[in-house]
């Protein structure tokens, strides 16, 4: 291997398989004669697998296990893909420990590293709270905080706003009606919501949610469009109804997530409790960790990995054994990009990862690069993805 011919990056790679065995023959015999090409070889690959590396690009992937709300929701994950998870580390490992090296690469030779800091010519960041709020007669108010001030309040109206989460509870209800609002978050952007029953629900990027401003009579009721969680209050007296499209959700007091963006397949996933989703003639009841998704005539009920439709809202990515087809569209919503896939066997691969959701997307897209074995190209806000 000459190193003038490879980023320092594609060498770590390479080491890495080689150290953990997945290395094929021919890379192998690659190895060898780039290490015997000098000393100064010898000395990054004892430093790419120091113990200190290793462990930091451990400590780093991992970091999400060690936050609470993670681990409530491990103990309500049905355990049946834990081996594919653990055969799954030395990959992790391989990606995090070549990201955390890429300061050293720079550092060591910086001409040699020149190709990887030009890789990314436009910089997109990542979405940020942000949501636009339609009241019942028509007025617009743009929720999103600037620098450090908060949002205006309106006169009059019954709810509270400071930049990232909109309450509506114990307010001063200044009308005899109901009043229907909605709240709309676009493409790059997410949102909070405490209704009057004290009801949260985190509305994701591209969605809209439609809402009562109090809920009276016997039930609770509200519409979904897009991706939301939902942490419902407790009311044995008044069911909670999520309305998305056709399909209704039922729920007492629940914790779980809806999938219903256009032109994808409805997906109901519970965390916690128990909920009823009425469709197309059939109902199914939801036990922790499952997950109901619609075909073409009937709702499919399965064991599902919780993590991967929920962790969005804990301010991560985490994809375990997920379609990199569906972890594109994620990123699509989320960095409000467009990407382009050369080829279709692209979105059939499987990844696992787990990154902080407000990474700048050149990072993002690094872990998957060498994580999928793809290639990525930036062109102003529209993201080339082929096969490496």
């Amino acid at each position: 291997m000459d190193s003038n011919k490879h980023t320092f990056q594609e060498i770590a790679r390479l080491i890495l398989l080689n150290r953990y065995g997945k290395a094929e023959k021919s890379q192998i015999i690659e190895l060898q004669k780039w290490l015997k090409e000098s000393e100064e070889n010898w000395n990054f690959y004892n430093k790419v697998l120091s113990r200190s590396y290793l462990e930091e690009g451990l400590e780093e992937y991992m970091q999400y296990d060690a936050d609470d709300a993670w681990k409530q929701l491990k103990t309500k994950m049905h355990p049946r893909k834990k081996q594919f998870f653990v055969r799954s580390l030395p990959y992790a490992a391989i990606v995090a420990v070549i990201v955390g090296l890429t300061v050293w690469f720079q550092d060591r030779n910086s001409k040699q590293d020149a190709e990887l800091q030009n890789v990314v010519t436009n910089v997109i960041l990542p979405g940020s709270p942000k949501a636009q709020l339609v009241l019942s007669d028509g007025r617009q108010i743009e929720l999103e905080a600037k620098g450090k001030g908060l949002c205006r309040r309106v006169e009059g109206e019954n709810f509270e706003n400071n930049g990232q989460l909109l309450d509506y509870r114990q307010r001063k209800f200044v009308e005899n009606t109901v009043q229907v609002h909605t709240l709309r978050i676009p493409r790059g952007g997410e949102y909070q919501i405490i209704l009057s029953d004290s009801t949260r629900v985190w509305v994701n990027a591209d969605s809209e949610l439609q809402y009562p401003d109090r809920f009276t009579g016997e039930q609770r009721k509200v519409v979904l469009k897009g991706e939301a969680y939902f942490e419902v209050a407790k009311d044995s007296l008044r069911p909670f109804y999520v309305e998305v499209g056709d399909m209704n959700v039922k729920v007492l007091g629940t914790s779980f997530n809806i999938s219903a963006y256009p032109n994808s397949k409805r997906q109901t996933t519970l965390v916690d409790g128990c909920v009823t989703i009425n469709w197309n003639q059939q109902q199914v009841t939801l036990h922790p960790g499952q997950q109901a998704t619609e075909t073409t005539r009937e709702l499919q009920v399965r064991q599902v990995n919780v993590s991967n439709y929920v962790g969005w809202i804990n301010r991560r990515f985490v994809f375990k054994d997920k379609r990199l087809g569906e972890i594109l569209e994620d990123l699509e919503r989320w960095y409000d990009v467009e990407v382009f896939v050369a080829d279709d066997k692209i979105r059939d691969l499987h990844l696992t990862a787990n990154f902080q959701k407000y990474e700048k997307i050149d990072k993002v897209l690094e872990i998957i690069e060498y994580a999928a074995c793809v290639k990525f190209e930036i062109k102003d806000r529209m993201i080339i993805v082929r096969l490496d």
